[in-house]
């Protein structure tokens, strides 16, 4: 690296060579010195990725860091734009997910002084260090050049090592052209990922004797098997022991899902075979990698009362405050899987195989109909009348059903790639549908929960991926009028990538509560119709973007097809749906609700 470097310079040939690959953003005043310096440097190894909003670049980058195992980068200028990125940053913050965030400021000499996008604090100004303190693992502020390289080190190391998380550097306008000369000696030439929790002896050998006094435990596997690298120990510990396991929601992919020895998935959106099985037969829970958060505990309330449990985690905290564990061992899964196939080969444990399991799912149950015409006079009436004249896409009253969709969709996944799952009913019901193929990466954000998520994080998750891998994503129309947008950035990409839009006029999930908590009045949750095929189609044309329409069965089918058969390239897919269903989540459905036995 040349003496004579400029802090802009430096920055992006780090990134370079550190093999990030991807900066997701958009550019602006106190920004664009980043994206020249990525311009003139990157060559064919840094990209500037723009994003259509920096809500979708910080998706875009939480969802890169989660599904290839890396650092994700995004920047974005000051104001608004710093604003929007918080958006994603805080999912990342929530979700332990390593980004890294570049955020441009006023130049130093205006800081307080009514510098437009001011956020120094000084006034009535925001103070972006306090700002950004609630949501990330590390801030710091580099106006000098000696403060340079110290921070940059200081703000990737906080984001990979312990428990990952976001990191955001605060630069100024004037600081980009500052000198900062190379890098010191021991600056890390590599992504500075921590080498390994370290493992108590101790505390391995008494979970593993702890285990060995189990009969029919069961392992509840949840993303941060997946943050480690763990995937490989773990299945090898499960079928050297034959201990059964369970996914989580955020991470349905971590365990192989045809395995024998899975029983499903656990969760809000769980199987109902896997909580019986953890409440009537389990008589251990380990888990690893998982907070066991409300939406994985709520449905395991009675296995989790009367079960002895066991956690393994980086940061144990969040699981330790919800619930009362036998054994904590704060530690990297990966590192702890290793070593317990190290106890294993020197004093080897079976356990009972589950015995004759057999994986349920909930039946689809139609939701009752809303309000219309000819219904009392009441506001909801009134307002679903008005909005039942709205102009509707004359191919919808199809009767196409969202499980029978989702059905013909589950024999569509990618073969090599991504699957992501939005927020809402269509997201849970395809996540509790869906068998994820071994080699697919599975992506729920749950951390926020922000519609949308899945629409931006699918480029992310794309990028960077082999030749012949392609991503689906199952998003509502409520997400597609969030973060629709960025389906532009997957076409100037060229990235395979279907975008499949349950379209229903509503949000589907704020109706289902509204029905069932609130007499059904139904308010702030429905909308006219709109055309997603014709949305997405001003987006590129058809040599560069498919876009089609289903509202049957067949139709569906014959668009797959045609999909399928044509050339690789991004697609939008809208789902015309008529008649909404309950979906599979726990806290909407009726006591002993039908359950069937989906055919292998």
């Amino acid at each position: 690296m040349r003496l004579h470097l400029s802090l802009a310079d430096a920055l992006a040939s780090t990134l370079r060579d550190w093999g990030v690959r991807y900066v997701f953003g958009v550019s602006g005043a106190n920004i664009e010195h980043l994206h020249d310096a990525i311009h003139r440097l990157g060559g064919q190894r840094l990209t500037a990725v723009m994003a259509k909003s920096e809500i979708g670049a910080a998706f875009m980058a939480d969802a890169r860091a989660r599904v290839h195992r890396t650092l994700g980068v995004c920047c974005s200028t000051s104001g608004g734009g710093m604003m929007n990125l918080a958006v994603g940053i805080a999912e990342s913050y929530a979700e332990s997910v390593p980004v890294l965030a570049i955020v441009g400021q006023v130049p130093t000499t205006h800081e307080g002084k009514g510098g437009f996008q001011d956020s120094s604090g000084v006034g009535r100004t925001v103070d972006a260090m306090q700002f950004w303190q609630a949501c990330t693992k590390y801030v710091a502020r580099v106006s000098r050049a000696h403060e340079f390289w110290p921070r940059l080190r200081e703000a990737a190391s906080a984001a990979l090592r312990g428990r990952p998380g976001p990191s955001v550097l605060l630069i100024p306008r004037d600081a980009y052209e500052l000198e900062v000369g190379p890098p010191p000696g021991d600056f890390p030439v590599a992504l500075p990922y921590a080498d390994g929790t370290s493992v108590e002896e101790g505390e391995l050998e008494r979970l593993y004797e702890r285990l060995r006094r189990a009969r029919r435990p069961v392992l509840v596997a949840g993303s941060g098997v997946e943050r480690a690298g763990a995937q490989v120990a773990v299945q090898a510990f499960a079928q050297r022991t034959r201990m059964a396991v369970v996914t989580t929601m955020s991470s349905k992919a971590a365990f192989p899902n045809s395995h024998p020895l899975h029983l499903g998935m656990v969760g809000m959106a769980g199987h109902p075979s896997a909580h019986a099985y953890l409440a009537e037969r389990a008589d251990l829970i380990l888990a690893v990698g998982t907070g066991l958060n409300a939406m994985t505990r709520m449905p395991l309330g009675p296995a989790l009362g009367n079960t002895a449990l066991v956690i393994v985690n980086i940061d144990a905290g969040d699981a330790s405050r919800a619930v009362a564990p036998e054994i904590v061992v704060e530690a990297d899964a990966r590192a702890v899987f290793e070593r317990l196939l190290a106890l294993h080969e020197r004093a080897p444990m079976m356990f009972e195989p589950p015995p004759g399991h057999r994986l349920e799912r909930y039946r689809p149950l139609l939701a009752p109909e809303l309000a219309g015409p000819g219904e009392p006079s009441t506001k909801t009436a009134r307002r679903h009348e008005e909005t039942s004249r709205a102009p509707v896409p004359s191919a919808c009253c199809g009767g196409l059903l969202q499980s029978e969709a989702i059905e013909i969709l589950s024999g569509h996944l990618p073969r090599r790639g991504h699957v992501l799952f939005d927020a809402g009913n269509c997201g849970v019901a395809a996540l509790h549908a869906c068998q994820i193929p071994e080699g697919v990466s599975s992506t729920f954000a749950l951390g926020m929960g922000g519609m949308g998520y899945a629409i931006c994080g699918a480029i992310g998750a794309q990028l960077g991926s082999p030749d012949g891998t392609s991503t689906l994503v199952f998003c509502g129309d409520g997400a597609f009028l969030m973060t629709g947008l960025e389906v532009h950035t997957a076409v100037d990409l060229g990235l395979p990538i279907l975008f499949v839009v349950f379209n229903n006029g509503m949000h589907g999930m704020c109706v289902t509560r509204q029905r069932l908590y609130f007499g059904g009045r139904i308010e702030c949750t429905r909308y006219s119709r709109f055309d997603a095929m014709q949305v997405a189609g001003g987006l590129g044309s058809a040599e560069r973007l498919w876009v089609a329409r289903a509202s049957t069965v067949e139709e569906l089918h014959a668009r797959l097809e045609d999909y399928t058969r044509g050339p690789s390239r991004p697609g939008v897919l809208d789902l015309c749906l008529d008649r909404e269903e309950i979906p599979p989540f726990v806290p909407f459905l009726p006591e002993g609700a039908p359950t069937y036995v989906p055919m292998q």
